[in-house]
């Protein structure tokens, strides 16, 4: 998160640098405090530290309502740009119809879990190197300066890993008629 964080602020300096306090600004402030200061020479110095702690108090709550008020925005633009739905609604519904899909075929898949251990594993390591590619893509996506070729690389990766998971369930399917098979010959013998 703080990686992001400062990321985002040097990505963006300019538009933080932009808006500057005017010159008088701390020569005002300071006055004012002077000012303060002779007032309560007279009341006492117990109202000076309260206005002063009252005065940074007020300024640090700026400071974070407008900080916070930024980062929402951030966030915000970010989930924006990053739904597929805003970028293309024919992709984006392409990459949840293959997203479904994959999770069908995976349950699939995992029903062979107890009987092939192995051979499981291996499919699901190829799978979770494919996803991990898919999530790269979709972390990629708000910042890509062509997001609509990265949401089809995304698509096409979803493609790649739908077409992966039936290669494996049919390798699963003729491991099953082997066994079958070979069952059907020792039961005639």
């Amino acid at each position: 998160m703080k990686d992001r964080l400062e990321n985002f602020i040097r990505d963006n300096k300019k538009e933080f640098d932009q808006y500057d306090a005017p010159p008088a600004l701390w020569e005002k402030i300071e006055k004012r405090l002077d000012e303060m200061e002779t007032d309560s020479a007279s009341s006492g110095t117990k109202k000076v530290k309260v206005v002063r702690l009252s005065s940074l108090l007020n300024l640090a709550a700026t400071i974070i309502i407008v900080l916070g008020v930024g980062l929402w925005g951030y966030q915000y633009q970010k989930n924006e740009s990053s739904d597929l739905s805003n970028i293309d609604p024919q992709l984006a519904k392409q990459q949840i119809h293959y997203t479904n899909l994959i999770e069908t075929k995976r349950n699939e898949l995992k029903q062979i879990e107890k009987q092939e251990p192995q051979l499981y594993s291996e499919f699901s390591a190829e799978i979770r190197k494919m996803d991990a590619n898919y999530q790269n893509l979709k972390s990629d996506l708000p910042g890509s300066p062509n997001q609509e070729e990265t949401v089809k690389a995304m698509i096409r990766n979803l493609q790649i890993q739908t077409e992966l998971l039936n290669q494996q369930l049919s390798i699963i399917q003729q491991i099953n008629n082997v066994k079958k098979e070979q069952k059907n010959e020792t039961q005639q013998i």
